[in-house]
């Protein structure tokens, strides 16, 4: 089986804001500020780790929608701000565990 990625300008994308987040030269409070928010986020597991909430501000998705986002490649809760293969989102609540 032979496997292509469809966008390498995704991963270019993606390698060049976590280099910027590391050097810290990345805005966060920009980045916070046009993200879509995911809400009642948690982590899931499937081929990889990604995200799972109710969106708001998407650019390709209705508002209201629960999505699983794309492999999950960053995530800082103390800040709100998580970065997958393709976007960067801005975290809301998380889901209340189970028993709280």
């Amino acid at each position: 089986m032979t496997f292509a990625f469809d966008d390498p300008g995704i991963m270019r994308r993606l390698l060049r804001d976590l280099e910027e987040l590391e050097a810290g030269k990345l805005d966060t409070a920009d980045i916070l500020a046009k993200a879509p928010l995911l809400e009642d986020h948690r982590l899931v597991l499937g081929w990889c780790h990604a995200m799972k909430g109710i969106v708001t501000g998407h650019p390709l998705l209705p508002d209201g929608g629960e999505i699983v986002t794309s492999q999950l490649m960053y995530m800082n809760p103390d800040i709100g701000l998580a970065r997958t293969l393709s976007r960067w989102y801005r975290l809301g609540m998380p889901r209340p565990k189970k028993g709280h």
